[in-house]
Protein backbone atom coordinates (compact mmCIF):
# COMPACT_ATOMS: atom_id res chain seq x y z
CA UNK A 1 0.00 0.00 0.00
CA UNK A 2 0.85 3.38 -0.32
CA UNK A 3 -0.45 6.50 2.21
CA UNK A 4 -1.02 10.08 1.90
CA UNK A 5 -0.06 11.83 5.37
CA UNK A 6 -0.88 15.13 6.34
CA UNK A 7 0.28 17.19 9.48
CA UNK A 8 -3.01 19.21 10.64
CA UNK A 9 -3.50 22.08 12.53
CA UNK A 10 -6.70 23.55 14.12
CA UNK A 11 -8.36 26.88 12.70
CA UNK A 12 -8.62 29.66 14.81
CA UNK A 13 -11.26 29.70 17.13
CA UNK A 14 -11.20 26.36 18.21
CA UNK A 15 -9.85 24.37 21.04
CA UNK A 16 -7.69 21.09 20.13
CA UNK A 17 -10.38 19.12 22.23
CA UNK A 18 -13.07 20.89 19.65
CA UNK A 19 -10.74 19.83 16.89
CA UNK A 20 -10.69 16.63 17.84
CA UNK A 21 -14.13 15.85 18.32
CA UNK A 22 -15.40 17.37 14.82
CA UNK A 23 -12.78 15.21 12.76
CA UNK A 24 -13.34 12.36 14.85
CA UNK A 25 -17.10 12.71 14.70
CA UNK A 26 -18.64 14.51 11.83
CA UNK A 27 -15.39 14.63 9.58
CA UNK A 28 -15.23 10.84 9.86
CA UNK A 29 -18.65 10.26 9.53
CA UNK A 30 -18.01 12.17 5.99
CA UNK A 31 -15.56 9.49 4.98
CA UNK A 32 -16.71 6.53 6.04
CA UNK A 33 -20.30 7.37 3.90
CA UNK A 34 -18.33 6.90 0.73
CA UNK A 35 -14.72 5.89 1.21
CA UNK A 36 -14.25 5.40 -2.54
CA UNK A 37 -10.28 4.28 -3.09
CA UNK A 38 -9.51 4.77 0.60
CA UNK A 39 -8.47 1.15 2.38
CA UNK A 40 -7.77 2.14 5.58
CA UNK A 41 -8.24 6.26 7.21
CA UNK A 42 -6.04 6.91 10.76
CA UNK A 43 -5.89 9.99 12.37
CA UNK A 44 -3.42 10.48 14.95
CA UNK A 45 -4.82 12.85 17.74
CA UNK A 46 -2.02 14.84 19.19
CA UNK A 47 -1.11 14.50 23.07
CA UNK A 48 1.84 16.51 23.39
CA UNK A 49 4.71 17.32 20.80
CA UNK A 50 7.81 19.06 20.32
CA UNK A 51 8.51 21.98 17.23
CA UNK A 52 12.17 22.51 15.88
CA UNK A 53 15.17 21.31 18.41
CA UNK A 54 16.42 22.73 21.64
CA UNK A 55 18.82 25.00 20.52
CA UNK A 56 16.38 27.77 18.81
CA UNK A 57 15.97 30.67 19.74
CA UNK A 58 12.48 31.20 18.28
CA UNK A 59 10.15 28.58 16.73
CA UNK A 60 10.59 28.32 13.22
CA UNK A 61 8.79 25.16 12.72
CA UNK A 62 4.98 26.57 12.23
CA UNK A 63 3.52 25.43 15.77
CA UNK A 64 1.82 23.52 15.74
CA UNK A 65 0.07 20.30 14.88
CA UNK A 66 -3.28 18.81 16.20
CA UNK A 67 -3.16 15.56 14.28
CA UNK A 68 -1.73 13.83 11.89
CA UNK A 69 -3.80 11.89 9.38
CA UNK A 70 -3.11 8.77 7.23
CA UNK A 71 -4.69 7.81 4.55
CA UNK A 72 -4.10 4.25 3.08
CA UNK A 73 -4.71 3.37 -0.79
CA UNK A 74 -3.58 0.33 -2.98
CA UNK A 75 -2.17 2.06 -5.49
CA UNK A 76 -1.55 5.59 -7.26
CA UNK A 77 -4.79 5.07 -9.55
CA UNK A 78 -6.59 4.43 -6.63
CA UNK A 79 -5.50 7.77 -4.58
CA UNK A 80 -5.84 9.61 -7.71
CA UNK A 81 -9.37 8.79 -8.61
CA UNK A 82 -10.57 9.00 -5.08
CA UNK A 83 -8.83 13.07 -4.76
CA UNK A 84 -10.67 13.66 -8.12
CA UNK A 85 -14.37 12.48 -7.32
CA UNK A 86 -16.47 14.66 -7.36
CA UNK A 87 -17.84 13.35 -3.15
CA UNK A 88 -14.32 14.62 -2.43
CA UNK A 89 -14.05 17.85 -4.05
CA UNK A 90 -17.32 18.98 -3.30
CA UNK A 91 -18.42 17.26 0.13
CA UNK A 92 -15.31 15.79 2.01
CA UNK A 93 -12.43 18.37 0.81
CA UNK A 94 -14.60 21.44 1.98
CA UNK A 95 -15.91 20.30 5.13
CA UNK A 96 -12.04 20.75 6.06
CA UNK A 97 -12.77 24.22 6.28
CA UNK A 98 -14.89 23.98 9.75
CA UNK A 99 -11.65 22.62 11.45
CA UNK A 100 -8.49 22.70 9.44
CA UNK A 101 -6.26 26.17 9.34
CA UNK A 102 -5.83 25.50 5.32
CA UNK A 103 -2.64 28.00 5.41
CA UNK A 104 -0.45 25.62 7.12
CA UNK A 105 -0.85 22.23 6.38
CA UNK A 106 1.64 19.83 5.47
CA UNK A 107 0.50 16.41 2.98
CA UNK A 108 2.97 13.76 0.88
CA UNK A 109 2.41 11.09 -0.63
CA UNK A 110 4.84 8.19 1.31
CA UNK A 111 6.45 4.67 0.43
CA UNK A 112 5.91 2.55 3.65
CA UNK A 113 8.19 -0.10 4.97
CA UNK A 114 7.84 -1.96 8.22
CA UNK A 115 11.27 -2.03 10.11
CA UNK A 116 10.39 -3.85 13.10
CA UNK A 117 7.93 -5.51 15.16
CA UNK A 118 7.28 -7.48 18.13
CA UNK A 119 4.12 -9.20 19.68
CA UNK A 120 0.58 -8.61 18.38
CA UNK A 121 -1.08 -7.09 21.25
CA UNK A 122 -2.32 -3.51 20.81
CA UNK A 123 -0.24 -0.50 21.60
CA UNK A 124 -1.27 3.02 22.47
CA UNK A 125 2.33 4.59 23.46
CA UNK A 126 2.83 6.37 19.55
CA UNK A 127 5.29 8.49 18.89
CA UNK A 128 5.60 10.06 15.04
CA UNK A 129 8.92 12.15 14.11
CA UNK A 130 9.06 14.14 11.15
CA UNK A 131 12.24 14.86 9.41
CA UNK A 132 12.56 17.70 6.65
CA UNK A 133 15.86 17.66 4.14
CA UNK A 134 17.96 20.24 3.40
CA UNK A 135 16.46 21.54 0.16
CA UNK A 136 20.11 20.83 -1.13
CA UNK A 137 20.46 17.14 -0.19
CA UNK A 138 19.77 15.10 -2.96
CA UNK A 139 16.29 12.47 -2.19
CA UNK A 140 18.41 9.48 -2.20
CA UNK A 141 21.50 10.73 -0.12
CA UNK A 142 18.80 11.80 2.65
CA UNK A 143 17.43 8.18 2.55
CA UNK A 144 20.85 6.88 3.04
CA UNK A 145 21.52 9.25 5.44
CA UNK A 146 18.76 8.40 7.55
CA UNK A 147 19.71 4.76 7.24
CA UNK A 148 22.62 5.29 9.18
CA UNK A 149 21.52 7.31 11.53
CA UNK A 150 18.93 5.60 12.66
CA UNK A 151 21.35 2.40 13.06
CA UNK A 152 23.31 4.55 15.02
CA UNK A 153 21.18 6.30 17.19
CA UNK A 154 18.91 2.77 17.64
CA UNK A 155 21.69 1.42 19.75
CA UNK A 156 20.79 2.62 23.02
CA UNK A 157 20.00 -0.18 24.84
CA UNK A 158 16.99 1.18 26.73
CA UNK A 159 15.59 2.45 23.39
CA UNK A 160 15.98 -1.18 22.16
CA UNK A 161 14.16 -3.00 25.14
CA UNK A 162 11.24 -0.35 24.95
CA UNK A 163 10.61 -0.36 21.17
CA UNK A 164 8.28 -2.44 20.04
CA UNK A 165 7.48 -1.58 16.32
CA UNK A 166 9.26 1.09 13.78
CA UNK A 167 7.27 1.77 10.51
CA UNK A 168 9.07 4.26 8.20
CA UNK A 169 8.08 6.30 5.52
CA UNK A 170 9.92 7.48 2.97
CA UNK A 171 7.99 10.43 0.36
CA UNK A 172 7.26 10.05 -3.24
CA UNK A 173 7.55 12.96 -5.35
CA UNK A 174 4.61 11.30 -7.47
CA UNK A 175 2.26 12.23 -4.61
CA UNK A 176 2.53 15.82 -5.59
CA UNK A 177 -0.17 16.41 -7.89
CA UNK A 178 -3.02 15.74 -4.95
CA UNK A 179 -1.56 17.68 -2.32
CA UNK A 180 -3.15 20.55 -3.13
CA UNK A 181 -6.00 18.84 -2.06
CA UNK A 182 -4.65 20.09 1.70
CA UNK A 183 -4.39 23.75 0.84
CA UNK A 184 -2.83 26.50 -1.09
CA UNK A 185 0.78 26.19 1.25
CA UNK A 186 1.75 22.77 1.37
CA UNK A 187 5.05 21.90 3.14
CA UNK A 188 6.73 18.64 2.97
CA UNK A 189 8.82 16.06 5.06
CA UNK A 190 10.47 13.73 3.15
CA UNK A 191 10.97 11.14 6.13
CA UNK A 192 8.67 9.77 8.79
CA UNK A 193 9.01 7.33 11.24
CA UNK A 194 6.35 5.88 13.79
CA UNK A 195 7.19 4.23 16.66
CA UNK A 196 4.96 2.03 19.05
CA UNK A 197 6.35 1.67 22.69
CA UNK A 198 4.50 -0.79 25.29
CA UNK A 199 4.13 2.01 28.02
CA UNK A 200 4.63 5.35 28.76
CA UNK A 201 8.04 4.44 30.22
CA UNK A 202 8.91 4.12 26.87
CA UNK A 203 8.65 7.59 25.51
CA UNK A 204 12.08 8.64 27.34
CA UNK A 205 14.13 6.21 25.22
CA UNK A 206 12.16 7.51 22.35
CA UNK A 207 13.59 11.13 23.22
CA UNK A 208 17.00 10.39 23.79
CA UNK A 209 16.67 8.34 20.00
CA UNK A 210 14.82 11.41 18.52
CA UNK A 211 17.68 14.09 20.07
CA UNK A 212 20.83 11.63 18.32
CA UNK A 213 19.41 10.85 14.99
CA UNK A 214 18.33 14.38 13.96
CA UNK A 215 21.45 16.05 15.82
CA UNK A 216 23.80 13.23 13.69
CA UNK A 217 21.55 14.47 10.28
CA UNK A 218 21.87 17.74 11.11
CA UNK A 219 25.85 17.72 11.73
CA UNK A 220 26.46 16.21 8.32
CA UNK A 221 23.88 18.82 6.56
CA UNK A 222 21.06 16.57 5.93
CA UNK A 223 17.96 18.05 7.58
CA UNK A 224 17.08 21.23 8.59
CA UNK A 225 16.98 20.45 12.28
CA UNK A 226 14.40 23.87 12.90
CA UNK A 227 11.67 22.61 10.86
CA UNK A 228 11.77 18.76 12.20
CA UNK A 229 9.22 17.80 14.69
CA UNK A 230 7.85 14.96 17.03
CA UNK A 231 4.54 14.01 18.32
CA UNK A 232 2.84 11.90 20.77
CA UNK A 233 -0.08 10.88 19.83
CA UNK A 234 -3.86 8.67 20.22
CA UNK A 235 -4.82 6.13 17.33
CA UNK A 236 -7.87 6.69 15.98
CA UNK A 237 -9.21 4.05 13.22
CA UNK A 238 -11.62 5.93 11.21
CA UNK A 239 -11.81 3.59 8.65
CA UNK A 240 -10.65 -0.23 7.35
CA UNK A 241 -11.07 -1.86 4.55
CA UNK A 242 -8.90 -4.52 4.89
CA UNK A 243 -10.52 -6.08 7.47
Amino acid sequence: MIKMLAAVRRKPGLTHREFLDYIEHEHGKIARAKPLGVKRYVQNHVIDGAFGVDSDVAYTQTFHRDSITELFFDDMSGLISTFSDPYTQQVTGPDARHFADLSKQSAQLMDEVEMFKTGSAPLECKAILLIKKNPTVDLEVFFSAWDAAHDAASQCPAFQKALRRHVRAQYIPEGDKVTSYFGPDIAVYEGVSSLWFENEAGLSSFREYQRSLIQQLSDDGIVLPSDCFFVYVKEVVILDMSE
